[in-house]
């Protein structure tokens, strides 16, 4: 029977394993691990995911096909509606002796016209004016949703690189926990160490295996959402830190860039499409008119030509008018609040982002100035009490713990403020 006494004594292969080094910082290189086979092609750069996300993406291809769309319809709205040819024969008898004869009765006329509606200038030109202006918001949509996917795809890459520096902390426990097996394994059958801090070693290394296991899956889950937006590059490893993204302006130089935000201008387009669509109600009071020309025919007798001319009569504005008027208007008070709703929630959603960045970078700061050393001076301490017999092997397996949970907090933070940098990146102009 041993005694956990006996584990405080100086004896080289139990001195070698608490020598080995378990703080290693996130910057460090990660170890070699069957789990750790890195997929294959060239490395992928946060900068890089945006591009491919954004070069070659369907939902950005429908939004030109629509634009396209509507500027052909511009074109052809404006204009006059095509002419009617009209043909057909008039006061053909039915009964009687000259029933159905085209030569009996000198009523009886072969008619070919000729028609066109002549809406006014103005209607054509301000439906014309519409779908420009239809096209001009859908193009500022593409610019939004262009900028959008080009941050939701870096957001997911962030995603997976939080999930593979994660994933590489934990392996660095898991490595050193099996060796630390190992060494108190040998201790304890050469009577050198207590059976239960052999068995805690075990615990905690199969606890950190757990993890490892937890934390692969954890990676195949955010590549595949990354894959939404590039496809099979996802599957690339990843290139670069967090060091690459532009630093953020001072928050009232991105509200000003806010203000003029494609999506702001788009919502300004549909306001304008609201005013347009009073302007077309205003029309609706004033007539058009359409013109017919026709030739008859009269088999036995004189032909003759005709000309008519129609016009529309405007006589109950109340119901029709002045309703569609007043809808008109009130569309375009809508379109004017909705405007300004979006941007109130842009400036706030930009000031959250700003002071997200803000207040991330400063924990970071912080966990490196003096969480992370003290974490890793605790290691040290357990470690060293442990190896002089003051201290117990939980208080070590608890100081490694507590470095692998704080590593993974100041990982957190360091993305936390990378996430922010990008959506702040959403509302710079030059985007």
């Amino acid at each position: 029977m041993f005694h956990t006494s006996m584990a405080g004594r100086a004896v080289p292969a139990l001195a070698a394993m608490l020598l080995f080094a378990a703080t290693a910082g996130a910057d460090e290189a990660p170890h070699a691990h069957p789990y750790d086979a890195p997929p294959a092609g060239t490395p992928l750069s946060l900068a890089e995911a945006m591009r491919l996300a954004t070069s070659d993406q369907p939902l950005l291809g429908a939004r030109q096909a629509a634009i396209d769309a509507e500027e052909h319809a511009a074109v052809a709205v404006a204009q006059l509606p095509d002419p009617k040819l009209s043909a057909g024969v008039q006061d053909l008898p039915v009964d009687r002796g000259e029933a159905l004869s085209v030569r009996d009765d000198n009523f009886t006329t072969f008619t070919l016209g000729l028609s066109q509606e002549l809406p006014r200038l103005g209607k054509r030109q301000l439906r014309g004016e519409r779908k420009r202006l239809e096209a001009e918001a859908d193009r500022l949509g593409l610019e939004a949703d262009r900028r959008g996917i080009g941050r939701d795809a870096a957001l997911d890459w962030l995603d997976v690189y939080q999930a593979e520096q994660s994933l590489r902390l934990t392996r660095q426990l898991a490595e050193e926990s099996a060796l630390q097996v190992q060494s108190l394994e040998s201790a304890y059958r050469a009577g050198r160490a207590a059976q239960a801090d052999w068995l805690a070693a075990k615990v905690e290394a199969a606890l950190a295996g757990d993890r490892v296991q937890d934390g692969q899956h954890h990676v195949e889950r955010m590549r595949a959402a990354l894959s939404r937006w590039i496809g099979e590059a996802a599957q690339r490893p990843l290139a670069g830190g967090l060091d690459g993204l532009p630093e953020p302006e001072q928050l009232p130089q991105t509200l000003a860039q806010v203000d003029r935000h494609p999506l702001l201008s788009g919502l300004e387009k549909q306001v304008d499409m609201a005013r347009n669509d009073a302007a077309q109600a205003r029309q609706a009071y004033r007539p058009d008119f359409a013109v017919e020309g026709y030739l008859g025919y009269r088999p036995a007798y004189a032909d003759f030509v005709g000309l008519r001319v129609s016009m529309d009569l405007p006589l109950f504005t109340g119901r029709r008018q002045d309703r569609g008027l007043a809808a008109a208007l009130r569309q375009s008070d809508a379109a004017e609040d909705r405007r300004e709703d979006a941007l109130r929630q842009l400036h706030a959603q930009a000031a959250e982002d700003y002071i997200d960045w803000h207040h991330a970078r400063e924990r970071v700061a912080a966990f490196d100035t003096g969480v992370l050393p003290d974490a890793r001076l605790r290691v040290d301490a357990a470690r060293s009490a442990y190896a002089a017999g003051g201290g117990s092997f939980d208080a070590v397996l608890l100081a490694r713990r507590s470095l692998l949970d704080v590593q993974l907090q100041r990982l957190a933070l360091a993305v936390d403020a990378a996430r922010a940098q990008v959506r702040l990146q959403y509302f710079a102009s030059g985007n």
